[in-house]
């Protein structure tokens, strides 16, 4: 993503969607992928709350975090 392109709310919307639902599906609470991304789980809820934008930096890392293998 280029610096003057913006995230579009939507794919904000879906990048939140599939981290809660990847994290649900493991059976992870915000603190544990928290401390898997090496953040404050106040990001974490932050971030699912649509607080950050853009979200897909943050969204690779939790993936990423979760086993998750993203191609870009």
């Amino acid at each position: 993503m280029s610096g003057t392109e913006q995230e579009h709310p939507h794919d904000t919307e879906d990048l939140v969607r599939l981290v809660s639902i990847t994290r649900q599906e493991l059976g992870w609470d915000q603190a544990k992928l928290a401390a898997a991304a090496g953040i404050p789980e106040s990001d974490v809820a932050s971030f699912e709350a649509q607080r950050i934008v853009p979200a897909k930096p943050l969204a690779l890392r939790f993936l990423e975090a979760m086993g998750v293998v993203v191609q870009s």
